[in-house]
């Protein structure tokens, strides 16, 4: 158990710290010289556990009290789940004293212990009086269960009664959440002579054991754009200041690690994960609370964990927030941040120095547009309401596809979590990485089918679309390996046709008569001898017929897909589209682009009509056109 402290500066913190464990936190010789907290400070405390009967150690984390410091205080209370207030008996609460309070309340600390200090220097009736301006003052800022100590750190009076109170708390703490990978924030780097690069911070989930590895996240190499981590292997582990083969969350470890790293790339706030994140996240929607007004696209500063940055906030429900509401809303980070859903943040401003409020991550990817839409605010409203991992998937799920890998991510869970949804909940299938309901699958069948009956109602000059166009027309943003998959079974239950690469539904088929068969046998010998793109009028008058009737079967003859109108009456045959994408192919592969005039000496037509032929291509969705070039768009196009 991690125990931070907190309070206005020379109010008996450090020494408090030291009549509990004997250690002296104040590490530096500045802060030994100048008898004043400046950096983050160490202290452990053995005890023997009567709920275990073994012997146990206890943490602290001792923060400066002075307001030019509030970054490094911030960074020690940022990775604790329980604080200790500590109020000096002859001054009473002073300013750092309330503000630290505000944040040990925006932080949502699991349990405070508060200790009036200095207590040989106070007389009973002080104390008490003390005691009953704080009891009302704690209930004001929602801290109910907090208990009250009165301590002398020069006599040690009411020393062993709060050593008791913490054995205590540190026995009954709940169990954390062992579905969670490990995750430690980075707070302190250091060589060690003959053992190498060794790092400390606090443990905030999972499990550790010598000779893991873990993923190395730099906030230096985010600022950069690198979002590829550095893999480390643990060599040896501290945990709560003593060797052992393995730390648990909520514990001070030291890791000594080996890989491609050194001291000088670390920074305070840099973390090690398990599951290292692939997305870079500069844009996050939280569920906010105000501790004071704070206005649409405010300049913020953010504090996670042991780190901070700067960005703006923007309300997604009103143009201000007033102190002790609640709301919706976006921040942009001016750097990105390694952060897990369900992470608390805390909010100040950087030209004022107050804090804002406080914020819960409920979506690290929100979407570019739509983010004030009303399904999208609901959608919201019930995440920001769920706290269960378990929940919160299936809850993702039941609104759009997920990404196995992307849940892992944002979640920091074992695999085993997903795994264990799988097995119980029969209703939920895996495509490759994508994981969702079987409601989405038919909802998705049903709008394929939908959205080929309207395209066969409106383009009656052809068969059917490429599987690429579709998939745009159908389930844009949406992952294409469940596209895929719903597409092969429509064509197994035969619901859905594919002919010579275009899919069309399987009743929309088409039959020549006799005559119009004779006729296309004149007109596929014409197009084999002369094979380039040829007007309607131009073949009407090479097999003697009539125009406006062989326009009505070239329409007939697209639908089947063995002609294709490049632009309104010109055709071309299907074979002669196979043998021009062919050699488009060919040509990508070895240079990776098309230029026009390229095309034009492959397929040895003038500068329209390869135009022409070329816009068809990128109607159908074989080329891309980029500035004054193509690209392979969906090469399955046009197979023989």
């Amino acid at each position: 158990m991690i125990i931070a402290t907190a309070g206005h500066v020379d109010h008996g913190k450090t020494k408090l710290l030291h009549a509990l464990t004997g250690i002296n936190a104040d590490r530096l010789p500045e802060e030994q010289q100048r008898g004043l907290t400046i950096d983050l400070g160490y202290a452990f405390m053995a005890y023997h556990s009567p709920k275990s009967n073994q012997q146990q150690r206890l943490g602290f984390i001792d923060v400066p009290g002075h307001e030019k410091f509030l970054s490094n205080m911030l960074a020690g209370v940022g990775t604790a789940h329980h604080a200790m207030l500590i109020v000096a008996g002859d001054e009473g609460m002073m300013p750092q004293s309330y503000e630290h309070l505000t944040i040990l309340r925006l932080l949502a600390m699991d349990s405070l212990t508060v200790v009036i200090t200095k207590s040989d220097l106070t007389s009973v009736a002080q104390q008490q009086q003390l005691e009953a301006t704080l009891s009302q003052l704690l209930f004001q800022y929602g801290f109910t269960q907090a208990t009250i100590f009165h301590c002398s750190a020069h006599t040690n009076d009411g020393i062993d009664a709060l050593k008791q109170h913490l054995i205590e708390l540190a026995d009954n703490e709940q169990q954390h959440d062992n579905t969670l990978n490990f995750k430690l924030a980075i707070d302190r780097a250091f060589h060690v002579k003959g053992s190498g690069l060794v790092v400390t911070g606090t443990a905030l989930n999972g499990q550790i054991n010598v000779g893991d590895s873990l993923c190395l996240v730099s906030h230096s190499s985010l600022k950069k754009g690198h979002c590829q981590p550095n893999i480390v292997r643990v060599k040896s582990i501290h945990a709560q200041g003593q060797a052992t083969e393995s730390a648990t969350a909520n514990q001070r470890v030291a890791l000594n690690i080996s890989g491609d790293i050194d001291k000088a790339s670390l920074n305070r706030g840099d973390w090690l994960l398990h599951t290292a994140p692939t997305t870079m996240i500069k844009r996050i929607t939280v569920k906010l609370t105000a501790n004071h007004l704070i206005k649409h696209w405010q300049n913020i500063q953010v504090f996670h964990a042991a780190t901070h940055t700067t960005g703006r906030i923007a309300l997604l429900e009103d143009k201000q927030l007033a102190l002790g509401e609640t709301a919706l809303a976006e921040i942009t980070l001016d750097t990105p941040l390694c952060l897990t859903e369900q992470d608390r943040l805390l909010l100040r401003d950087p030209a004022q120095k107050i804090n804002l409020g406080s914020a819960i991550v409920i979506d690290l990817l929100p979407p570019n547009r739509g983010k004030r839409n009303s399904q999208r605010l609901e959608y919201l409203n019930q995440r920001a309401n769920l706290n269960a991992l378990s929940d919160i998937i299936e809850f993702k799920l039941q609104h759009a596809p997920q990404s196995r890998q992307q849940l892992l991510e944002q979640h920091q869970c074992h695999t085993e979590v997903i795994s264990q949804l799988l097995a119980s909940n029969t209703t939920i299938e895996q495509y490759g990485d994508y994981l969702c309901y079987d409601s989405y699958q038919q909802a998705l069948q049903q709008h394929i089918i939908a959205t080929l009956e309207q395209y066969h109602q409106q383009a009656q000059d052809t068969l059917g679309v490429g599987k690429d166009r579709l998939y745009r027309m159908t389930a844009l943003n949406q992952p294409q390996v469940i596209f895929n998959a719903m597409i092969n079974q429509l064509l197994n239950q035969q619901l859905l046709a594919n002919t010579r690469g275009w899919l069309h539904l399987a009743a929309h088929q088409l039959q020549l008569t006799q005559p119009e068969l004779q006729c296309w046998h004149q007109i596929e010998q014409l197009m084999t001898t002369d094979p380039q793109p040829w007007w309607i009028r131009d073949l009407a008058s090479e097999i003697g017929e009539d125009e406006e009737s062989l326009r009505k079967l070239g329409y007939k003859l697209a639908q089947l897909s063995y002609v294709a109108a490049i632009v309104k009456d010109r055709y071309v045959s299907h074979q002669y589209l196979v043998q021009m994408a062919t050699e488009i192919r060919q040509h990508t592969a070895q240079h990776q682009k098309l230029e026009t005039a390229e095309f034009r000496n492959i397929s040895q037509l003038g500068r329209k009509v390869a135009i022409q032929l070329l816009e068809y291509f990128d109607k159908i969705g074989f080329t891309k056109r980029k500035f004054n070039y193509r690209e392979l768009k969906d090469q399955d196009l046009l197979q023989d």
